[in-house]
């Protein structure tokens, strides 16, 4: 199994803020003008470290909510499920959640795909994230099924981490894991990430977005 603490980048063997104290103003001058209110900057040269700066109250140990970067998670979470054969892009969103899926099932949604949620080409007018969090209680599945779908899936594009949960989700589903116990020896070891965590909806599900 690989290990999974955590291993600071090599260090330039010269002085480790190389890059010149009077380039470095300038460069922090720059970080200022731009209000990105930056933790800090590493600059790396032929893959070592030659200058690392955190502005307080940040270090360098800080645990960091990287907020949208998760859709990049859950999308190759995906597609792991797709590599083991337990998921297809072309699987319909109501078969992986038949037991969550409305009575009623219209022409938009029976088409409605995993390759959808993942290129946000759902069918909704607009992000369903809010509506989830307000109203979604704690099926959120339900929730996101049950949303009107102005058009057909995979002609209309509308970023949507509702779509980013259902994948979440849907993983969870066909795994029969939680997200992060599912990606933690594919991905997270491998990668060397320590402690992850992830924000979960009021039934303990993986937000995903």
């Amino acid at each position: 199994m690989a290990d999974s603490r955590f291993v600071p980048l090599p260090r330039s063997t010269g002085p480790l803020n190389a890059v010149g104290p009077v380039d470095l103003a300038s460069f922090e001058r720059g970080l200022a003008r731009t209000a990105a209110n930056l933790r800090g900057y590493i600059i790396l040269n032929d893959g070592a470290v030659t200058a690392e700066k955190y502005f307080e109250p940040y270090a360098a140990e800080d645990k960091v909510f990287v907020y949208s970067v998760s859709k990049s998670f859950a999308s190759t979470a995906v597609g792991l499920a797709v590599a083991e054969g337990l998921l297809s892009l072309d699987d319909r969103l109501v078969d992986i959640f038949p037991d969550q899926a409305p009575a009623e099932i219209d022409e938009h949604l029976a088409e409605l795909r995993v390759r959808h949620a993942l290129s946000m080409s759902t069918g909704h007018a607009v992000d369903t994230a809010l509506p989830l969090f307000k109203d979604g209680g704690d099926d959120w599945e339900r929730a996101f099924l049950s949303m009107p779908l102005q058009y057909a899936p995979g002609t209309h594009f509308c970023y949507n981490s509702g779509a980013s949960y259902m994948l979440a989700a849907a993983v969870e589903r066909v795994t029969g894991q939680g997200l992060v116990e599912y990606l933690t020896p594919r991905l997270f070891e491998p990668l060397g990430f320590d402690a992850v965590a992830w924000d979960r909806n009021p039934n303990g599900a993986a937000m995903g977005g």
